[in-house]
């Protein structure tokens, strides 16, 4: 039976998911439509579906879940959401990807953990920034022992969304509702990719964070994503961090750094991860997405970095690369939608989807609470692995 595909959410994270849903479906020879967008915004669900081309719309994601028309879910809401929906669908046998960060607490991570680990469906988090081929590139030389022994990795994930004090107070400066905030907006993302190529992470040695805009003026009018709006003349508090910087110990004993922010003036939607190990070092930015730099040492003195270009065989890009050429930058809507492509693909096959699976949304949940009490408490804290 034809599966119909449902994003719940209508949002500005919503439109990419149904922007990868549209471009990549009919690559997988999966049996599947665009049938639903759900959002508590009946005008917004509507302008995404149109956008897209899905059927219908709906405004209770109940409604979406009960309908055994639909197959595959997309959970695209607030945080504090995350947890519930996806288990709600998971343990509706629906094929579910979830957002990240997958909670907003750790046993609510482990919940939805353990929800995926009992159900029939496919189902994943969204780490898509796995799917750059620099990245993906990094982590092939890193476990083939070409950089040898891993020593460091250094991963930045700096924003500007929140920079301008006069962006309208939102469920993302709400602690109960977000969480913690930069951590969980943009270092969730850190901690994946520092945890893709490294592997698990033991420790947490130390962490700060940083509220720098302390209250926000609440907003006049509904507002969508990091966009402005007309402002009240009432304030509310910022209650969670913007600015959180990590020392982890993985397993292995190399060691690693992870700042993330929404507040650094300039940088847009920067991602920058440096690896060194005791014969080279790896480094990228998604400033310039065409390639990455890659040091080597030979035993003739000096190792220079060489341009590493993007192919169209790098890892995770082969034909679904729109101009499959040396570089021709891979952008993030792009490598979104790889990753929409390998999820559905996963589904069409009836097998795991391995490359950020919700157990490796419940790993990231780990590490990402462990930050948190580190910098509360100013005090290491260790990860049990096994979990």
């Amino acid at each position: 039976m034809t599966k119909g595909i449902a994003i719940i959410g209508a949002g500005m994270i919503g439109a990419a998911h149904a922007s990868g849903y549209r471009a990549h479906l009919p690559r997988t020879g999966l049996d599947a439509r665009l049938a639903t967008v759900c959002d508590m915004s009946a005008d917004q669900a509507g302008a995404l579906a149109r956008a897209w081309g899905f059927e219908k719309t709906a405004t209770d994601w109940r409604e979406v879940i009960d309908d055994p028309d639909i197959g595959i879910v997309s959970v695209c809401l607030p945080n504090f959401l995350h947890g519930e929906v996806a288990r709600a669908a998971l343990e509706a046998g629906k094929h579910v990807l979830c957002e990240k960060p997958l909670a907003t607490t750790l046993p609510d991570a482990r919940a939805t953990r353990d929800a995926a680990r009992a159900a029939a469906g496919v189902s994943g988090t969204v780490f898509n920034y796995r799917r750059i081929p620099a990245i993906a590139d990094i982590r092939a030389r890193v476990a083939a022992g070409e950089l040898g022994d891993p020593v460091q990795i250094t991963v930045f994930y700096q924003c500007d969304y929140a920079a301008d004090p006069m962006l309208p107070h939102s469920w993302r400066y709400e602690f109960e509702r977000a969480g913690p905030g930069a951590l969980l907006d943009v270092g969730t993302h850190a901690v994946d990719l520092a945890r893709f190529i490294m592997g698990d992470v033991a420790e947490v040695t130390g962490a700060v964070a940083t509220i720098s805009i302390k209250e926000r003026f609440l907003p006049a009018e509904a507002t969508v994503g990091h966009g402005h709006a007309a402002l009240s003349d009432r304030t509310a508090k910022v209650e969670n961090d913007d600015v959180t910087s990590a020392l982890l110990r993985f397993g292995s004993g190399a060691q690693g750094f992870v700042t993330a922010s929404r507040v650094a003036v300039g940088t847009g939607n920067r991602v920058q991860v440096e690896v060194f190990g005791t014969k080279g070092t790896a480094r990228f930015t998604n400033e310039t997405p065409s390639h990455f730099d890659l040091a080597i040492m030979d035993g003739a003195g000096p190792a220079p970095f060489t341009r590493m270009l993007n192919r169209p065989s790098s890892p995770g890009v082969g034909a679904l690369a729109a101009v499959p050429h040396d570089l021709v930058p891979v952008g993030y809507a792009e490598s979104f939608g790889f990753m929409i492509h390998e999820f559905l693909t996963a589904v069409a096959e009836g097998r795991p989807f391995g490359n950020g699976s919700i157990e490796d949304g419940y790993r990231a949940a780990q590490v990402l609470d462990a930050i948190h009490r580190a910098a509360t408490t100013n005090a290491p804290v260790a990860i049990d692995c096994r979990d």
